[in-house]
């Protein structure tokens, strides 16, 4: 513990009312905080080490969830929804611009970075599409900013496998690497953009939502399994057929008889295998056919199912009616769910919003002319438009109403309608 004491703030040397304060630096002079992350990488002898996902998940778990989400049907589903939902679309607005013109410079240097990001394929469009799929299925995504040979303009923005990247805690700061075919890459802080969703504390890794479905996603697809199993043996009904052999006849050998009912039982199976379903079968009454009916359908089965689909999208945060099962009969049970939804999507977009308003701004930072970007994400139309309108507009009647009184100023009322 001496030489923890020594590297850390607030070491020998340090009083104690200074260390608990943690008005401390480092003696490179970067300041340090007086609470300790979670893991413990920054420490000693595990310096090199990389940060752990939480709970030790191993990092191969993150190449599971990208198999679970293209191999298992509900998964795949609740990822696609969760992608669409948030791809409401978005505008951008040129702010603070110095003249007419750089406005204009300024939308076209932002539809020329709109078009060539994700190199060129499908652009911002395509190049969301990746990251919001990446989001969904590891619980982060990553993007790298590509600057000109000049270092004056953003030339591309890429996406970046997240299952290969680690990090580290250097110097009290985390840097971010790529592990690929055993090398260790340092990524370029500056230019690299990594969000994490549902991170918890210190941990800089994001929380698939994934992690806590694959033991549920096991059992679903052993019982459909054995569904198939049991549905092909007891879902249609069969024919039984019994033949009795006849009595050897006399002075005939055991060996003729044997062979002899041999022969009847394969000439039987040969016509019952050739049989069509007009055909009927005409046989001696030492032949009883009898019919073999799949009374216990698959009822069992489906209600197990149901049971363990729902915590599969559960574990997605998911409602049900968004994956077409909707269990109540009333209007008010889908939209109360949907509105939950949609307080995802938006947390989601601002995030996204920020990472737009952080690339769009870098583009103008040096062009001739001053302007800033502002981004505005669209919202998911509601379940019932009208019933919306009709609350906007009280809700303008309300705010105009206060103007009119004196209570509030037209700045004021403005920023309650959020028109400012």
């Amino acid at each position: 513990m001496a030489r923890w004491r020594t590297w850390l703030p607030g070491g020998p040397g340090k009083g104690r009312a200074q260390r608990a304060a943690g008005n401390t630096s480092s003696p490179a002079g970067v300041f340090r905080t007086a609470s300790r992350a979670e893991d413990m990488t920054g420490f000693g002898t595990m310096l090199d080490a990389f940060v752990p996902l939480p709970n030790a998940t191993p990092f191969g778990m993150l190449q599971v969830y990208r198999f679970l989400r293209d191999a298992i049907p509900d998964i795949s589903d609740a990822v696609w929804t969760w992608k669409r939902l948030c791809q409401t679309g978005f505008d951008v607005e040129v702010t603070e611009a110095s003249s007419e013109a750089a406005s204009r410079r300024a939308e076209r240097l932002l539809t020329g970075l709109n078009e060539r990001v994700n190199s060129g394929d499908r652009g911002m469009d395509g190049l969301l599409d990746i990251f919001y799929t990446s989001l969904f299925t590891y619980g982060a995504a990553a993007l790298e900013i590509v600057l000109t040979q000049s270092r004056e303009s953003i030339w591309d923005v890429v996406p970046v496998d997240v299952w290969t990247v680690r990090f580290k805690r250097e110097s009290g700061r985390l840097q971010a690497y790529q592990v690929h075919d055993g090398e260790t890459i340092p990524l370029p802080m500056d230019r690299f953009i990594y969000v994490g969703m549902d991170r918890d504390g210190t941990n800089p890794y994001g929380r698939s939502m994934l992690r806590s479905i694959p033991f549920v996603v096991k059992i679903q697809q052993r019982l459909i399994e054995d569904m198939a199993k049991a549905t092909h043996n007891a879902g249609w009904s069969k024919l039984h057929v019994q033949y009795v052999p006849d009595a050897r006849a006399r002075g005939e050998s055991q060996e003729h008889y044997q062979a002899r009912l041999a022969g009847n039982f394969e000439s039987l199976r040969s016509k019952l295998t050739g049989l069509e379903t007009d055909q009927n079968l005409v046989t001696y009454d030492n032949v009883k056919v009898s019919l073999l009916r799949g009374d216990q359908q698959s009822q069992v089965f489906y209600g197990n199912h149901k049971a363990i689909e729902e915590q599969v999208i559960t574990g997605m945060h998911l409602m049900p009616i968004l994956l077409g099962r909707n269990y109540g009969t009333t209007e008010t049970y889908g939209t109360a769910q949907f509105e939950i939804v949609n307080r995802q999507v938006e947390a989601v977009n601002r995030s996204v919003q920020r990472i737009l308003e952080r690339l769009y701004n870098f583009e103008l930072a040096l062009m001739w002319g001053e302007a800033k970007a502002q981004v505005h994400f669209r919202h998911n139309r509601t379940v019932d438009v009208l019933k919306e309108a009709q609350a906007r507009s009280k809700e303008i009647e309300s705010a105009l109403l206060l103007k009119d009184r004196g209570l509030i100023d037209a700045k004021e009322a403005a920023k309650r309608l959020g028109a400012v």
